[in-house]
This record gives C-alpha cells, structure tokens and sequence, in this order.
C-alpha cells in the first residue's frame, strides 16, 4: 500500500496545525543566514519538486486507484 503510512497517519485525526503554516522554516533560513530555504527543511524537495523519501510525484497504478477509491475522468481534446 503506496499510500498507507498517510492513511494511517489520518486516523489518529488532523494535524493539530490544521495545514496552517507559519513560515518557521523561514525565519530559521534568514536567522542562520543561509541562501536557501532547503539547507533548514527537514524533508526539502529537490529542484524539480521531488521529494525523495516517498518518491513523489510518480505514476500511479489502478490498483492502488482502486484502493484510494479514485477515479480519473480524461477530458476528450477539443477540435479546432
């Protein structure tokens, strides 16, 4: 289960912040005086916006769809 760490996460409820942030890791860059933001984040993603502990973004199998209950609805494209 690609997802299970997340979904076990949730039913021990929401996270106390709610997904409000307050810029911490910001405040700590300007205080240690680094040039990147990343050099303080715990878990930073890459340049490319991958974030290398759960390998995400990455393709998704309909078995794990299936499993999420998702379904994906694709769009016919549009003739000029």
């Amino acid at each position: 289960m690609k997802f299970g760490f997340l979904l076990k996460a949730l039913k021990f409820g929401a996270p106390p912040h709610g997904g409000l942030a307050f810029g911490i890791d910001r405040i700590a860059a300007l205080m240690a005086g680094t040039e990147s933001i990343r050099d303080v984040i715990a878990f930073p993603k890459t340049t490319s916006a991958q974030d290398l502990m759960t390998d995400a973004p990455s393709m998704v199998s309909v078995a794990q769809l299936k499993q999420l209950s998702v379904r994906v609805a694709v769009e016919a494209p549009v003739k000029a």
